[in-house]
């Protein structure tokens, strides 16, 4: 039987959700530093907030988005507003959040004063989403959207979020419990409305066999914020029971910016212990993420995609996010050993070896 959504039971602190937690803390920070240099002032969306703590007092994620906000105000004065909206259905769940950020902000006042703004909302995404989405119209916007299942999450939801210029998703997938129920007839209507299409179930089931079950379920809904949401940029993370091996939820990182996609892609790198959680890029016909895992595989792809091509050290990484799961180092020491074997040529590098983003010019010999 499952659990009603305010029993205590499903608010066991487990290691996953540190996990998730703590790429959510890092992304969190860095993008209100980088988008409130520039406009003043961020919004920030929760949208399944959930309770305010744990059972065992360990802190939820609006708390976590809370201690977030108050760090960057205290080093970057030229931040004018932070705006936190917090949503939560379960009046249980909720009467606990409000409590908690009323004590927290209470016990941090001065922290807090003047610059962070929250708002409680008990009810459904589905039915604030629109108030949401013309909310961000004027200002740069970050939605987390952590449900415990699908349902109450269209697609087209996150479609118009995501029209509107400077607004960025990081979307639990709960991809093992929809696998599991993808034949149910009780859940078609809630898993088309997921993906925006319908028969979802028959699309699946087409599928080449290589792509069946939870794979073939991410892959189609990275396809859907692609090509029907139009979004540049999309990182899926996996993430496992703690138990188990078994695929949990994807963590999708959806955004129009390079530069958000890399810093994202930093932060899920670097995520995750004991080889429990692993970051996934695009697989259908691209670089198989987790066979490509050496520098000497790396290098050959990098000269193959780029032979006879002259780009800036920023263009190589840019083109490449979602195909590789390298980060900025590994880009480095690959080009410096294809310079040492002479098949590409650099110019631009800094007095001590350095790459400037688009000062370093990198020369591909024609790989033919």
């Amino acid at each position: 039987m499952p659990l009603n959504d305010d029993e205590l039971d499903k608010w066991i602190y487990k290691k996953h959700t540190e996990i998730k937690h703590e790429i959510l803390s890092k992304y969190l920070g860095t993008w209100i530093r980088i988008l409130g240099s520039r406009y003043k002032a961020v919004n920030y969306f929760d949208c399944f907030a959930g309770r305010g703590e744990y059972a065992e007092g360990e802190k939820g994620s609006p708390i976590i988005a809370l201690d977030t906000a108050k760090i960057v105000k205290e080093d970057f004065s030229y931040l004018d507003k932070i705006n936190c909206y917090f949503v939560e259905k379960n009046k249980n769940n909720y009467e606990n959040l409000v409590k908690k950020i009323a004590d927290n902000m209470e016990e941090h006042k001065d922290d807090y004063e003047g610059m962070i703004s929250t708002q409680i909302i008990n009810d459904e995404f589905i039915n604030i989403a629109p108030d949401f989405t013309q909310i961000s119209s004027s200002t740069p916007s970050f939605f987390f959207i952590d449900p415990f299942g699908w349902s109450g999450i269209p697609f087209k939801a996150i479609k118009d979020i995501l029209k509107v210029k400077r607004t960025e998703v990081f979307l639990n997938f709960m991809v093992r419990d929809m696998n599991r129920f993808l034949t149910n007839s009780n859940h078609k209507i809630s898993i088309d409305d997921f993906f925006g299409i319908e028969n979802v179930e028959e699309i699946i089931k087409n599928r080449d066999s290589e792509w069946a079950g939870e794979y073939a379920l991410l892959e189609l809904y990275k396809k859907q914020l692609l090509e029907d949401a139009k979004v540049n940029y999309v990182l899926s993370y996996k993430v496992c029971a703690d138990e188990t091996s078994q695929t949990t939820y994807y963590l999708i990182h959806a955004t129009n910016h390079p530069m958000g996609c890399e810093v994202m892609k930093n932060i899920m790198y670097k995520a995750g212990t004991e080889g429990r959680f692993g970051y996934l890029g695009p697989q259908n016909g691209q670089m198989n993420l987790m066979r490509y895992s050496d520098s000497s595989e790396f290098q050959n792809y990098l000269f193959e995609k780029f032979g006879g091509r002259k780009l800036s050290y920023q263009q190589i990484r840019y083109e490449t996010l979602t195909e590789t799961k390298f980060i900025q180092k590994d880009y480095k020491e690959a080009l410096l050993e294809l310079e040492r074997k002479g098949k590409v040529i650099i110019t631009g590098k800094g007095t001590r070896g350095g790459f400037k983003d688009k000062k370093a010019i990198i020369n591909f010999i024609c790989s033919s």
